[in-house]
């Protein structure tokens, strides 16, 4: 995979968020597509890291990587009810899933505090 110098800033961020044990959801290439054709970028089906660099960098270069960031925020809030869901209809799972729901909410916030960040630094 070529260097893409916009993507600098965020190396640390993608592995964030596609590191389960971190984020606390799985975002699968295909979710990351499906993203792609939201905010009408396209990215060849790959493995997860691929997908979502070659969708970031495409956003950065269309000047789409705002909406880009807000859609992936909109999939963490949709995985967020779906656990909300999932601790009421497994209570006894409830400690595991708040857990993740939390992780979510710090990627999320991770996410809106780069989104507002300066860009030129």
């Amino acid at each position: 995979m070529k260097k893409n110098k916009n993507l600098d800033k965020y190396n640390m961020l993608i592995k964030q968020i596609l590191a389960l044990h971190f984020s606390g959801c799985y975002i699968t290439n295909k979710e990351l597509v499906n993203i792609g054709k939201k905010i009408k970028v396209e990215v060849d089906l790959a493995d997860r890291e691929k997908v979502f660099k070659d969708l970031l960098a495409k956003a950065i270069n269309e000047k789409k990587e705002t909406i880009f960031f807000n859609e992936l925020s909109n999939l963490l809030k949709q995985r967020f009810e779906e656990y909300k869901k999932l601790s009421l209809d497994f209570p006894n799972s409830k400690e595991i899933i708040y857990e993740w729901m939390q992780k979510l909410k710090s990627i999320d916030r991770l996410i809106k505090q780069k989104i507002k960040m300066n860009p030129y630094e």
